[in-house]
């Protein structure tokens, strides 16, 4: 039979001791022990376009949207109501009182077809809650970010940084709006500019 070399040992049993320990009863519960790393990822996925239904001046639009994050969720379900923190699909960052995190955005192709940076605009908008996941409001007018993609690189890179200098509120989550503003109906794969993107939180 082969010997199967691990890099590390297989516990007795999973244990989710660290989590829920607290000797005093306390409410809140002790800092949890023994986290997991704080991260999301998302693999990368085309961009889906559209060009129905916009607004005037948009000719073709698609958007990416983060999922909610909770950056704090040593706080559990002390806030709203333990079925309001079940129900909210809030994604658990387990950094250290949800300090130093940021969401990165990094999206690939922007040079695979002739036209696809032009007329095109690019926007960030940022929700939040500082108690309840389930009803995060906007916080932030929607930003233009188009200069960190229109230029000769084939790749951007972005990054977001939940408010609170360090101290983030509760629950966050973004939304990027990609544009195109002029018709490049007459273009071959219009109206899809085949942008790939991919995104991470750490």
């Amino acid at each position: 039979m082969p010997v199967v070399k691990l890099p590390g040992t297989l516990p007795a049993r999973v244990t989710d001791a660290g989590y829920l320990k607290n000797p005093m009863g306390a409410q809140p519960f002790p800092y949890p022990s023994n986290m997991p790393v704080a991260i999301w990822q998302q693999t990368q996925a085309w961009l889906t376009w559209g060009t129905a239904g916009l607004p005037a001046g948009v000719e073709a639009r698609a958007v990416w949207s983060s999922p909610t994050f909770d950056l704090r969720p040593d706080l559990r379900g002390i806030m709203v109501s333990p079925g309001t923190q079940r129900n909210s699909g809030a994604v658990p960052i387990w950094l250290p009182r949800g300090g130093a995190g940021k969401l990165w955005l990094q999206v690939d192709n922007l040079d695979a077809v002739s036209w696809g940076l032009t007329g095109l605009r690019v926007t960030s908008t940022e929700f939040a809650s500082i108690r309840d996941g389930n009803d995060l409001k906007q916080i932030t007018d929607p930003e233009d970010i188009t200069t960190e993609f229109v230029g000769t690189a084939e790749c951007a890179l972005g990054s977001f940084v939940p408010p609170g200098s360090g101290y983030p509120p509760r629950y966050y989550r973004v939304k990027v709006t990609f544009d195109f503003l002029v018709d490049s109906s007459a273009e071959p794969e219009w109206p899809n500019p085949s942008f790939r993107l991919s995104a991470a939180y750490y």
